[in-house]
């Protein structure tokens, strides 16, 4: 599957130059992945001083607290582009309300973060993949900030028209488990027979964001990828010290 939005990703998004990565391929559901790659940045110094101290993680550091193939062995990887943001903004979402969901799906959340890094992963047994972005924040109430708007978001609104002219619907799920995390919510955008799942998770004055896709019809649709959401949410929040 294509990953969602990534083809909005801008030319001004910053390379990390202490992320190694390897030349790969992936995918989403409507847009390509861009300089992506097999594996994850090296751990140890490039955690940064902010894993001790507990604050803030700048880019190096939150690349470090996003998964890689030695979290998750039996997992195929495709890493994508870091930066601050992920991708950009198309034209605004009818009805406005809905636009947090919008803002999600093209990786281009509100409030702006201070970083970003984002991957793709499924098992080497299946080709269902997880998206997951990771966003640091300067301030826990950022964060929060963005939880907040999606949650009031999902009381709300029910469909619009996105970007791409579509008009897909909009179902709140009940806030799930956040695990180590502090909060999250969860909604389902659905179009055309095809569902897509988020859960958006905050840790202090970190987010993550976990995507995953299917026939809305199938049996097993919006089963949770609770193996990788749990191995991520665990090495986020012992990185930025929030665990």
């Amino acid at each position: 599957m294509r990953v969602d939005g990534l083809r909005r990703v801008p030319a001004v998004v910053a390379m990390l130059a202490t992320a190694a990565l390897l030349t790969g391929c992936g995918g989403g559901d409507e847009g390509s992945a861009d300089d992506g790659g097999t594996g994850g940045a090296a751990e140890g110094s490039a955690k940064g001083t902010q894993e001790k101290a507990g604050g803030p993680l700048d880019a190096a550091a939150l690349e470090s607290a996003a998964v890689a193939e030695a979290d998750l062995p039996d997992y195929t990887f495709t890493v994508f582009k870091q930066g601050t943001v992920l991708g950009s903004k198309g034209e605004p979402a009818d009805p406005a309300v809905c636009q947090p969901m919008e803002d999600i799906r093209l990786r281009s959340p509100e409030p702006e973060p201070a970083a970003a890094a984002a991957r793709s992963v499924h098992p080497k047994t299946d080709t269902k993949a997880t998206t997951i972005e990771l966003y640091a924040y300067d301030k826990a109430a950022d964060a929060g900030e963005l939880l907040t708007r999606v949650r009031e978001a999902t009381k709300s609104c029910t469909g619009y028209k996105d970007d791409l002219g579509l008009q897909p619907t909009v179902t709140a799920l009940p806030d799930p488990d956040p695990g180590p995390g502090d909060e999250a919510v969860a909604f389902k955008r659905e179009s055309s027979g095809t569902a897509f799942w988020y859960r958006v998770v905050r840790s202090g004055s970190n987010v993550a964001v976990f995507g995953w896709q299917g026939l809305a019809a199938h049996k097993s649709a919006g089963v949770v990828p609770d193996e990788v959401i749990t191995v991520q949410l665990k090495k986020l929040t012992e990185t930025a010290g929030t665990g």
